[in-house]
């Protein structure tokens, strides 16, 4: 979060505005730019919901509220980003970042639900779909 917040603020408004981003990117800044917004909020979703998420059987819960917790930051760095000089805050990147959000659920919900202890151990931080019912 103070990394995302860093990233808005005046501090980097600079090198972050998408006119600055252009002159690098031409022609794909607008996709870089957007796909940024994807991952760090997918990125803050995952990190929130491994920060919360001590007891298997809880995993719903604390996916939902790393969920919610995840977009009410990016609705607060948007209205932040409003104060910024040469940043802009817009809906449109909200949902950007909720589609990052909506995603990262996904993609641990499949993992939880799915037969690679692996994956479940090494991603969710538990072995096994039994463990969570003890």
């Amino acid at each position: 979060m103070g990394l995302i917040f860093l990233m808005s603020s005046r501090w980097l408004a600079f090198g972050m505005s998408a006119d600055a981003t252009e002159a690098y990117l031409g022609v794909l800044n607008y996709a870089v730019r957007k796909l940024a917004h994807l991952t760090e909020y997918a990125v803050l979703t995952y990190l929130i919901m491994r920060s919360i998420c001590i007891e298997p059987r809880r995993f719903g819960p604390c996916l939902a509220w790393s969920a919610v917790l995840s977009v009410c930051f990016a609705v607060t760095d948007e209205i932040h980003q409003v104060s910024v000089p040469e940043r802009l805050g817009t809906w449109t990147d909200v949902l950007y970042d909720a589609g990052g959000v909506l995603l990262m659920v996904y993609l641990l919900w499949k993992i939880r639900n799915g037969e690679s202890t692996v994956l479940k151990r090494r991603i969710l931080g538990f072995a096994s779909h039994t463990a969570d019912r003890a």
